[in-house]
């Protein structure tokens, strides 16, 4: 993939580099599947004219095995629905 640069310049690195672990983090869940193609982000940061810059890059990582669920041949088991709660029978310590 190429690379996107953001159109936001920051006054320092640290800005830049918490924009960059956001996008980072962002991009990589919405790019990735559950059971599909992962992806994976890369971020670097420039200095332009005095300011800092944040690109960055999806990487295809591979896909996640696993059952997508979508081909319905296996029963998936619900949780039981639940009906009035339980009776909670107190616990008392016997008299040593």
């Amino acid at each position: 993939m190429e690379w996107v640069t953001l159109q936001t310049l920051f006054d320092n690195e640290e800005k830049a580099i918490k924009t960059a672990n956001i996008v980072a983090t962002t991009e990589s869940r919405l790019a990735s599947n559950p059971n599909g193609p992962q992806y994976e982000v890369e971020t670097r940061i420039e200095q332009v004219e005095g300011k800092w810059q944040v690109s960055w890059r999806k990487v295809f990582a591979g896909f996640k095995s696993g059952c997508g669920g979508g081909c319905q041949s296996c029963q998936q088991q619900k949780a039981p629905k639940r009906t009035n709660g339980g009776k909670v029978i107190p616990f008392r310590k016997p008299n040593a």
